[in-house]
Parts: C-alpha cells; structure tokens; sequence
C-alpha cells in the first residue's frame, strides 16, 4: 500500500516538473534553465531519480521509484510559440521557492496553473507596444522625427496585422512575409507624403523590428554553447527563416517600386 503511495506521489511530482518546464519552453527559455528547474522542482519533493531530455519542441520524462522500478516515463510535444519571459520569470522564482521549502505540492501545482493561466496582455496593449518599438527604433537608427512618427503608422499598421490577420489566418512563413510587405508599403507611402527630409531605411528597418525573432535567435546560439546543438541548431534556423522571410518581403516591394518609378529609394 505503502509503494503505489509513493508511486502516485513520484508521478505527481514528475507530471509538476513537466508542466513547469512546459511553461518555460514554450516561453522561449534555454534549454539548459528548462533541465535545470525541472530536475530541482522534482528533487525539492523527493524525487532523486528523475530523467529529464529536452529538445526545442519536446520534453521526455523517466522516473524511478525507491526500488529503482520505472514508475513513470512521459514524452510531451511542445509547440513552436513565442515568447512570454513573465512567465519564465514567475517559473523561475516559484522554483526557488520550492527549494526552500515554501510551497507544498498540491500548492505548487495549482501556482503553476495560474501561471499557465495567466491573462495575456490587451490587444489594443499589444498593437500600441509594437507601434511605439518600431517608432523608437527608427529614430535609433539614425532617423529624423517624422521617420519615428511614420514608423510608429507603420508599426501600428502591423500589429493589427499580427493580432487580427497573421496570428489566426496565416502560417508563419507567409505571416512573416505579408506582414513585412505591408509595412514596407505603409513606409513608402509615408516617405512620398512628406516634404521633410527623410531615411526610408531607418523607418523599414524601426518597423520590422517586432518582426525579428531576438530572443530565439540569442537562445540558439546560448543552446549551442551549452553543448545542446539539437535545440540550439533548430532555433537557429527557425530565425534565419524568419529573417528570410522578412528580406523576402521588403525585397519584393521595394523591387517593385524601383520597377515602377524607375529608381530606388533611399
């Protein structure tokens, strides 16, 4: 009686761990911080013979009971999702939490679905953040005020495009590209209406920036120093497609244009 006690207790624990590492890898966090808060979460409660394997897209989980019996092995696919570090983050201090003893196990589990939970930024939040990034970027890179303010349309015009169209409609790879066109459009025809002097290049390149997978791509190359080239090479190259995708898009409209007016844009 005793034995399927600590059995049902072990695969308790072990489907926590997983649950909490499923968080963080769907978040955007590094392969090696995922290994490492679920291995703690699961010794934290008893668990010493936990086994934990995790790929860009999937966890595989073993356990051992006290006798050393497999008594638990799951393996759970997790999708390609951006990024949310408030819940890595929450992850994370909920982990150190558990270590010191903080939270009981059924406590644990049920702070670990409020996070999963958690209410997703407004959608009107959403367009504005990505307007008011692209705004500043283009200023940062070295344009004029009036490059900001028409990088902010621009910015606006996409995040309506990524929250209303390409986040319900489309697939990645055409999101990616649609959504590059459009603002690029949205930036010439702000660049032709005005009468100031201006840098297309700095309102395109302020504009795609919520386009660019920062965080994937920063964590592929942290992955393939950690010696995790499976998940770091995966993660790299799902950027260099997006960055593909979104050179696709500019490079189409803008040839386009130059076909049409006879000259480039600059």
């Amino acid at each position: 009686m005793n034995t399927e006690v600590d059995v049902l207790d072990t695969n308790k624990v072990l489907e926590t761990s997983m649950e909490a590492g499923r968080i963080m890898l769907e978040n955007g966090a590094e392969i090696f911080r995922v290994e490492d808060t679920m291995k703690r979460i699961s010794q934290a409660y008893g668990v010493k013979e936990g086994n934990f394997f995790v790929l860009s897209n999937g966890i595989f989980t073993t356990g051992l009971d006290e006798k050393g019996n497999k008594c638990f092995a799951k393996v759970e696919q997790i999708p390609v999702h951006g990024a949310d570090l408030y819940k890595v983050i929450e992850i994370n201090q909920l982990s150190r939490e558990i270590c010191d003893g903080k939270h009981s196990l059924d406590e644990a589990r049920e702070r670990i679905q409020v996070i999963r939970e958690g209410k997703r930024k407004s959608k009107s939040l959403q367009i504005f953040a990505t307007a008011l990034g692209a705004g500043c970027f283009a200023i940062l890179l070295e344009g004029t005020i009036w490059d900001g303010i028409s990088a902010f349309a621009a910015g606006a015009v996409l995040g309506l495009f990524m929250v209303f169209v390409s986040s319900k409609y489309l697939s990645k790879i055409t999101g990616n590209i649609l959504a590059s066109a459009l603002v690029t459009l949205v930036c010439l025809f702000f660049n032709n209406l005005t009468l100031f002097p201006s840098n297309m290049m700095s309102m395109i390149g302020g504009a795609i920036i919520p386009l660019v997978p920062g965080v994937a791509f920063v964590n592929g190359i942290r992955d393939i120093g950690d010696g995790d080239y499976i998940s770091g090479t995966v993660r790299l190259l799902d950027s260099m497609l997006v960055f593909l995708c979104i050179a696709v898009g500019v490079g189409v409209v803008l040839s386009v244009y130059a076909m049409i007016t006879g000259g480039l844009v600059l």
